[in-house]
């Protein structure tokens, strides 16, 4: 098994877990390359709409260990869909020094 395939098959299973409407997934490595942790998006409101992005809700709990990051999106059918992080994400990433990947842009090794 490839690592591209490793990693789209944690980061799939790990978006399927997200309650919120979009499943989504971020998996943050380390300047070494190993993986540090994971996170799915998840409802900020418990009324319908609103929820703290993946990428975000790993930011917060590494911080400044994190030096890449690949997201995923999940259909409800379990299809991968495109993503890019949103401009809030993306600066603050920019800030950190943390480079974003999809798993559609990863290539394998």
């Amino acid at each position: 098994m490839t690592i591209k395939t490793e990693l789209k098959k944690i980061a799939m299973t790990k978006a399927n877990k997200s309650v919120c409407r979009y499943k989504i997934s971020a998996i943050g490595f380390n300047f070494k390359g190993e993986l540090i942790g994971t996170a799915t998006n998840k409802p900020r409101f418990e009324r319908v709409g609103g929820s703290i992005h993946a990428e975000m809700n790993l930011m917060s709990r590494y911080g400044t260990r994190i030096k890449k990051i690949v997201i995923c999106r999940v259909s409800p059918s379990g299809e991968l869909l495109p993503i890019h992080p949103c401009k809030t994400c993306k600066r603050k990433m920019d800030e950190l020094g943390i480079k974003c990947y999809t798993i559609g842009d990863l290539k394998e090794v």
